[in-house]
Formats: structure tokens, C-alpha cells, sequence
């Protein structure tokens, strides 16, 4: 709810700021205003979807893990060999996040 605010917010600012920037007075001007306010609402609109692209991006962005202990005949997570390791010995495996599905239903980092 919080981001959707944001944005809505973002839009209108962007096409307040564009009706500012080109707003010459008279009725002449009048459908160029609406033209202005449409293209200020577009360029708010695409602003909060590059933003929050990026920050979705970024929450999903992987995490480097790095073990506290060291597992022997096992290759070092985030290798391509790790990779084909987990991915050979587990048919849930998501390369994405490292975590693979037990017969129990919870979720364990491959090692």
C-alpha cells in the first residue's frame, strides 16, 4: 500500500510539473495543456516503473553465502559446479535462491 501511495504520488507530481514547466495562460493553450498533463502523467508512470523495477530487483537479488563450516567432497555454493551438483541431486532445486523443496515440505540451502 505504502509503494502504491508513492506512486500515485510520483504521477501526478510528474504531471503537475509538466502543466507548470509549458502553462501559458489563455484558451488557446487549452488542449496543449491536456496534452502536457497526459504526457506529465506518462512520464510518472514510467518513472514509478523503472524505480520500482529496481527496487524489486534488488529484493530479489541473490545472496552470497558463505559457509560457516566446510563440507567436504562438495563443491563451494554459487559455482557452476555447485549447480550442477544440486541440480543432479534435487529435482526441487531453484538455482535462483540456492534452496531446494524436502518430501516434508520446508525449504534447505543445497549444500
Amino acid at each position: 500500500m505504502k509503494g502504491m501511495k508513492f506512486g500515485l504520488g510520483a504521477v501526478f507530481a510528474g504531471a503537475l510539473a509538466m502543466a507548470v514547466v509549458s502553462g501559458a495562460p489563455g484558451e488557446a493553450n487549452a488542449a496543449s495543456k491536456t496534452g502536457n498533463f497526459l504526457l506529465g502523467v506518462l512520464a510518472g508512470a514510467a518513472t514509478v516503473a523503472v524505480v520500482s523495477s529496481a527496487a524489486r530487483a534488488a529484493k530479489h537479488r541473490r545472496r552470497h553465502y558463505r559457509p560457516s563450516r566446510v563440507y567436504y567432497n562438495h563443491p563451494r555454493p554459487w559455482t557452476a559446479a555447485w549447480y550442477d551438483y544440486c541440480s543432479a541431486r534435487y529435482r526441487s532445486f531453484n538455482p535462483d535462491t540456492g534452496y531446494y523443496r524436502t518430501y516434508s515440505g520446508r525449504y534447505r540451502f543445497c549444500r
